[in-house]
């Protein structure tokens, strides 16, 4: 931004010069204007963006953490080595969302929030500008008067209160015109240096996500490719086979289709035909 050297400006000279000195003041003016706009028109968009970023990604988090706790679920039903992979997995997933939950927390509380603060700042921006180019034209003005008060009246102390006026008019201007470009400068610099924080800062937030993403599900990969089939085989197979009841504890079918107590064996059967036969031998 090109500096106006006001100081160095003859008030004594002709209007006109003193309307071009002014105009170079009103196109700093323009510039800053132009500068308030840019950022007035796109952080708010940035900042709803990102912001619906962060409810997309806290979506996508609890959609995470629902599966981890689905796949958790089923892991206690399965055999050993096929149970462990299916834990190591649903540790796996869940960390992941918190990693998520930290993105998410660190875009809504510091980055949006860091986008958001510019609307205070720009409206206070638009208001000096609104102060210096005020005080611009009140020195104009004052100077038309000075001028017309040295050309039609001869009254000296008119003149030198329309000069006083003036002087007092021309060293406002000159201090706003100072305030505003020092502010401008230091909106500018606060501005990139934010935008450097906030868009570096998601940046990192992203890579972080990435990289602990690969590191668990790396995890989870290798405990999968842990599954040993035929130990789970086994264990299945076991769990098919009946174990015998003990003997005494319930009664047993015999090979002829009778249930009969097996802690007496051999002998009750015995004892049964005996008491058949003996039966045959009254009938007869």
């Amino acid at each position: 931004m090109a500096r106006l050297n006001r100081e160095d400006r003859n008030f004594t000279g002709s209007l006109p010069d003193l309307k071009a000195s002014v105009k170079a003041t009103e196109h700093q003016t323009k510039v800053i204007d132009r500068k308030i706009f840019i950022v007035e028109t796109h952080f708010p968009k940035v900042a709803a963006m990102l912001q619906r970023y962060a409810v997309g990604t806290a979506k996508l988090r609890n959609k995470g953490d629902e599966l981890a706790k689905t796949i958790a679920a089923y892991a206690e039903e399965e055999s050993p080595s096929l149970k462990q992979a299916l834990t190591t997995m649903s540790e796996c997933l869940s960390a992941i969302q918190d990693q998520r939950d930290a993105e998410v927390s660190k875009i809504e509380e510091k980055l949006v929030q860091g986008l958001s603060v510019y609307d205070t700042k720009c409206k206070q921006a638009r208001n000096d500008v609104r102060v210096s180019s005020s005080l611009s034209t009140r020195e104009v003005k004052s100077f038309e008067n000075l001028e017309k008060a040295q050309m039609k009246s001869t009254d000296r102390t008119r003149i030198a209160r329309a000069q006083a006026e003036f002087q007092k008019a021309s060293g406002e201007a000159n201090r706003s015109l100072r305030v505003l470009r020092e502010q401008m400068n230091e909106f500018e610099s606060q501005k990139m240096r934010d935008v450097k924080q906030i868009f570096s800062g998601f940046v990192v937030c992203e890579m972080e996500l990435l990289a602990r993403s690969m590191e668990l599900y790396t995890r989870a990969y290798q405990g999968l490719m842990n599954i040993i089939e035929e130990e789970d085989l086994e264990e299945f197979n076991k769990s098919m086979t009946l174990k015998p009841t003990q003997w005494g504890s319930a009664p047993a079918l015999s090979n002829a289709g009778r249930y009969v107590n097996p802690g007496n064996g051999r002998e009750n059967v015995l004892e049964e035909v005996e008491d058949e036969s003996d039966e045959l031998n009254r009938t007869m």
